[in-house]
């Protein structure tokens, strides 16, 4: 992807002192707000934590909600996610993440599996900014 590695690598550290740890979560649905429990957000932020190995403190989950949004040409639920993170994201990593995505959301969205894509991103620690400066 782009020359990118897909191997894991040692979290970079910024020159605050912070270790590259900041995966970011995104669900677009076109489930109203009143459908998303809020356990969702603590339960994808715990596993995320978990499985990319990285604190809870630097996992932003996003999940919005009321969009208007197709799958296959129907409005029946549905969800488009994103993954990004600096390092932990491969072909390996991704097909083990894949099925623990998916059943956590379909566990509290109802959301069919095959009406859901994720969309996995690894991203170079220089092109991720925070607290006033880049990862790199």
């Amino acid at each position: 992807q782009g020359g990118r590695s897909a191997e894991p690598r040692a979290a970079a550290v910024s020159s605050s002192g912070a270790a590259a740890e900041m995966p970011t979560f995104v669900l677009n649905t076109n489930l109203s707000r009143s459908n998303i429990p809020e356990v969702l957000g603590e339960e994808l932020t715990s596993l995320l934590s978990k499985e990319l190995g990285k604190p809870q403190e630097y996992i932003a989950v996003h999940i919005v909600p009321d969009q208007i949004m197709h799958f296959g040409g129907s409005t029946e639920p549905c969800a488009l996610v994103s993954l990004s993170s600096i390092g932990k994201i491969g072909a390996k990593q991704n097909k083990h993440y894949t099925p623990l995505l998916f059943d956590l959301v379909n566990k509290h969205l109802h959301i069919s599996p095959k009406r859901m894509y994720i969309v996995f991103q690894n991203l170079d620690a220089c092109d991720v900014g925070w607290n006033k400066t880049t990862f790199a």
